[in-house]
C-alpha cells in the first residue's frame, strides 16, 4: 500500500515539475514585426508590481509543489501549491486581458491587440503548464 502512495506522489511531483519547466519555456508568442516569444520570467520583468508578483507565484507554486511531493510530512502543501499556481495564472491572464498590453509587453507595444490575442498566442510553455496541472490534479485525486 505504501508503494502506491509513493508512486501517486511522484505523479503529482512530475506534474508540478512540468508546470515549473513550462514557466521557463515560451508561454506566449506574438507575431508582430517578427516573432517574439515570452517566458514567464520575461513577463516578471515587465509590468506593474502586482503583475510581477502573480506571475512569479505561478513558478513558486509549481516549485513548492515539486518539493512537497517528496516531503511526506507536509502533504497539506500539495493542494495549496497547486491552487496558488493555478489561481495566479488565472489572475495574470485576467490582468493581461484588462490591460492595454503595454504594461506587460513593453518591448513590443501591441496595445489592445495583445488582450484580444492572449489565448490565440499561447505557446508550448503554456501547454506544458496546463498539462502539468492536469497530471498534478490526477496525482492529488488518485491518492484519495
Amino acid at each position: 500500500m505504501a508503494k502506491k502512495s509513493s508512486s501517486i506522489s511522484l505523479v503529482y511531483g512530475l506534474g508540478m515539475l512540468l508546470a515549473a519547466i513550462g514557466f521557463c519555456l515560451p508561454i506566449f508568442q506574438f507575431k508582430f514585426l517578427g516573432t517574439h516569444g515570452y517566458t514567464g520570467f520575461d513577463l516578471v520583468g515587465d509590468g506593474d508590481t502586482a503583475a510581477k508578483i502573480f506571475t512569479l507565484l505561478v513558478f513558486v507554486g509549481a516549485v513548492c509543489g515539486v518539493v512537497a511531493a517528496f516531503l511526506p510530512k507536509v502533504s497539506i502543501l500539495k493542494p495549496i501549491a497547486l491552487a496558488v499556481s493555478i489561481v495566479s495564472f488565472v489572475i495574470v491572464i485576467i490582468m493581461m486581458c484588462n490591460s492595454d498590453g503595454a504594461s506587460f509587453l513593453r518591448s513590443v507595444n501591441l496595445g489592445k491587440k495583445a488582450a484580444e490575442n492572449v489565448f490565440k498566442s499561447l505557446y508550448v510553455g503554456a501547454y506544458m503548464i496546463f498539462a502539468g496541472w492536469i497530471v498534478a490534479c490526477a496525482g492529488l485525486f488518485l491518492k484519495k
